[in-house]
């Protein structure tokens, strides 16, 4: 069996990408990364700083990708950011966030092994990530969402 054809016995999620769209095409995307189970990962204050210097580095790794608005909570990631693809060097959007969820799965672990902390979960990521192709008129609503959320947070969890 080829993997890379469509098998309704081994796939059966449906996508919710647009089955028109170009994802390599230029544009602004908002994302949505959740952690594995929902388990509030990103509280570890190295895993936070590891989330922070892998999305920092992403234009080195894809020239065409510009970051815009970013912020970690407890159990998930937003994020908005830019394809501006040339002929020769045009990443998907599913490609630049699979290397971002793997380099990120990969520093994790190493440094879960090398400061032998077996109590932490190797496993970050679900599987998938939610986004939405951003048009111009809602981009500074989708930036005031990103930058308020840890905000709206905090209001609506009581305090223990």
């Amino acid at each position: 069996m080829k993997h890379s054809q469509y098998n309704p016995d081994r796939f059966t999620r449906q996508s919710q990408r647009l089955p028109t769209r170009d994802y390599a095409a230029k544009g602004d995307y908002y994302v949505t990364i959740r952690t594995d189970q929902f388990q509030p990962l990103f509280e570890i204050p190295e895993l936070r700083n590891i989330l922070k210097d892998t999305w920092n580095a992403l234009p080195t790794r894809f020239p065409s990708v510009t970051l815009d608005e970013f912020v970690i909570m407890p159990d998930h990631i937003h994020f908005i950011l830019r394809l501006n693809p040339t002929p020769q060097n045009a990443p998907t959007l599913g490609s630049v966030v699979g290397a971002y969820k793997s380099l990120v799965a990969v520093a994790w672990l190493r440094h879960i092994e090398t400061n032998n902390l077996i109590e932490y979960p190797g496993k970050i990521w679900q599987s998938n990530f939610y986004e939405r192709i951003v048009r111009k008129s809602e981009l500074e609503e989708k930036r005031r969402y990103i930058h308020n959320n840890p905000t709206r947070r905090k209001k609506h969890i009581p305090e223990m």
